[in-house]
């Protein structure tokens, strides 16, 4: 059975920060515009819930009997994508201001730092905005 090992390194260090967005459904159209003008390409996208501040209970009647249902559940997108260090303020501030409805819950960011970043498809090299990736792949013949 043959292993393969990958080995990455990066030229300059790690400059590049994952963000992470939590939004409306009904904004992750206009909002992966906005960030494909800026140049984010690769965002991935997920269906997700989140629990509301406060408890909210439903009563319906079926069948002749009551049941109380919770509807504190909001259903929301969440929206990653990878961009360069200088660029995260921008991105930001783009996000609040496409994201935003006045009206609160809204959603949240989140910015971490990128440790490391491989293409699965070719397995050689990864180049980036700026960033310079080098693969090397080795067979392990055991």
């Amino acid at each position: 059975m043959k292993k393969y090992y990958f080995f990455i390194f990066m030229k300059g260090g790690s400059d590049m920060k994952l963000v992470k967005v939590i939004i409306r459904p009904e904004k992750k159209f206009a909002l992966k515009d906005v960030l494909a003008d800026m140049g984010c390409h690769g965002i991935t996208t997920k269906e997700c819930s989140g629990f509301a501040e406060s408890q909210k209970t439903i009563k319906e009647v079926y069948s002749g009997r009551v049941y109380e249902q919770r509807n504190d559940v909001v259903k929301r997108e969440e929206i990653e994508f990878v961009v360069p260090d200088d660029k995260v303020k921008e991105v930001l501030e783009k996000v609040q201001i496409v994201a935003s409805t006045d009206d609160g819950a809204d959603g949240r960011i989140y910015v971490s730092a990128l440790e490391e970043s491989v293409h699965i498809h070719n397995g050689k090299e990864h180049t980036g905005d700026g960033n310079e990736f080098y693969l090397n792949l080795r067979e392990d013949r055991a």
